[in-house]
């Protein structure tokens, strides 16, 4: 653990800060680890600790809570943050010059993606694994357990043979109904479907976004993922 010279020391400051916010902070290398489990999502807990410690830079932060674990790094103008769920993903910002990463969080509740330098699941650039490495993170290996991978679901052909078969020998085993005419009537006109929706509520940052904000497959917007 690294031990801040002074009281004029930014990580001191930063550790001060972050401790009455949070309470349980620890100090290693350049980086803060949130050691309790936060209850909302990880990537947003990191982010604020970032905008609070953003004076120490370069400064990381890492945090963990249900579902995820999450790092990040503010070295200006460039901010990552990395997230473990199912699988690893990154992004990288890079804010406009004289900005902090508090002045969006703060206003905004995020970093906007108009902001984003890029994603990458894979292949990591250097400059990304080095803004890492310098505050004593590593992108391939995450501070906190990542959530356990979950087994494929059951193939959709097996389960829908299934469905069909258990009407099929509940209808052989039971006597077949005596049939009664139907009664004459005008024959209704088919409601029309209603159209599809063109927005939905985000439930990591509670925003309604257009439905082409969504990753095709997730719950979460671009801006939470």
């Amino acid at each position: 653990m690294t031990t801040p010279s002074g009281p004029d020391d930014p990580l001191e400051e930063a550790l001060d800060a972050l401790g009455d916010r949070y309470g349980s902070v620890a100090l290693g290398d350049r980086t803060f680890v949130l050691r309790s489990p936060v209850h909302g999502d990880a990537g947003f807990a990191v982010l604020q600790m970032l905008a609070l410690a953003q004076g120490a830079h370069p400064v990381g932060a890492a945090a963990h809570g249900p579902g995820a674990v999450a790092i990040g790094v503010w070295r200006p103008p460039d901010l990552y943050v990395v997230k473990w769920t199912q699988n690893r993903w990154i992004a990288g910002y890079r804010l406009p010059r004289g900005s902090k990463p508090a002045d969006y969080i703060r206003s905004e509740g995020r970093i906007p993606s108009r902001l984003e330098s890029g994603n990458w699941y894979a292949d990591v650039p250097d400059e990304v694994s080095d803004a890492f490495h310098e505050v004593g993170l590593l992108v391939e290996a995450p501070p906190f357990t990542p959530p356990e991978v979950l087994p494929p679901p059951e193939p959709k052909r097996r389960a829908a043979a299934a469905a069909a078969k258990a009407p099929a020998r509940r209808a052989a085993a039971a006597p077949a109904p005596k049939r009664t005419p139907a009664p004459r009537s005008r024959p209704q006109e088919e409601p029309k479907p209603p159209p599809p929706p063109t927005d939905r509520v985000c439930p990591s940052c509670n925003m309604r976004r257009s439905v082409t904000q969504f990753t095709p497959g997730s719950d979460l917007c671009v801006d939470c993922r």
